[in-house]
């Protein structure tokens, strides 16, 4: 008997289950003590995720996450070239490398106000904000890729007489892809981060309802669309990784290689 409930403890999901259940039970403590002026508690919030479907918000949110897929693809389009780019270039990294470093450092919020004077506060203003939220994890990931590649693998790829392209498509490409992955990971997460902000901004969309539901102290509904945008980020970033392990297998060994 205690065997069985070490493997059962061991389980990965039965400890993800238990943390859970012990952090769902400490919320709702905290949000009993607190009052439902600060914290609605979890039956509440429940009771919220029925009021945004019957209230028609959803369609607001697959607007949302329409910019934000618009915005990601074309982060992962400009982002995955310019970051192989730089990893296996010198020129190219003297070149646009210090810029793409410092902007990866920067708060971009700063530069929200400068985007709304040269964009207005539209349909091509939010994808920017996306785009510049997630491209620069892709670039900085998928560079550090591109500069990992081992050195004897290009040494036997040219005494085996490979030419560049190919050398670069059957070496350089494959061993540069779990960094591109990892990449996409933390830019689609952080591509969520731009999609509110904009929103929030222009008090369009996904972030206006949030802010409205914020000021009016509504808090079922704020906490269950708050989660329900988590939880798509998380499911987003988790696909990511699970195409990444049926792509390739193999690159869990490299990542405990490195």
């Amino acid at each position: 008997m205690t065997a069985r409930l070490r493997r059962a403890t061991d389980d990965k999901w039965v400890q993800r289950a238990i943390v859970w259940s012990a952090l769902l039970l400490l919320y709702e403590l905290a949000a009993i003590a607190a009052g439902p002026f600060y914290l609605p508690r979890l039956g509440d919030i429940a009771g919220g995720f029925v009021e945004i479907v019957e209230d028609g918000r959803i369609p607001t949110l697959l607007a949302s996450l329409e910019h934000l897929l618009i915005g990601f693809l074309l982060a992962a389009a400009v982002g995955i070239p310019i970051g192989l780019a730089m990893g296996r270039s010198i020129v190219v990294d003297h070149v646009v490398g210090m810029y793409v470093r410092g902007l990866f450092v920067t708060s971009l919020a700063a530069i929200l106000p400068l985007l709304i004077i040269i964009l207005d506060v539209g349909f091509r203003f939010r994808i920017a904000v996306v785009f510049l939220f997630s491209v620069f994890f892709i670039i900085v990931n998928t560079a550090a890729g591109a500069r990992a590649v081992s050195e004897q693998l290009l040494i036997t790829a040219r005494a085996f007489a490979v030419k560049p392209l190919r050398r670069f498509v059957t070496v350089v490409l494959p061993a540069s892809l779990p960094y591109v992955f990892l990449g996409l990971r933390l830019g689609i997460a952080n591509a969520f981060t731009g999609m509110v902000l904009a929103e929030l901004w222009v008090s369009r969309g996904t972030g206006a309802v949030l802010e409205g539901l914020g000021q009016n102290r509504d808090l079922p509904p704020f906490f269950a669309l708050v989660i329900l945008v988590t939880l798509l980020a998380a499911l987003s970033a988790q696909s990511i990784r699970w195409t990444e392990q049926r792509l390739m297998p193999w690159a869990k060994e490299v990542r405990h290689g490195d």
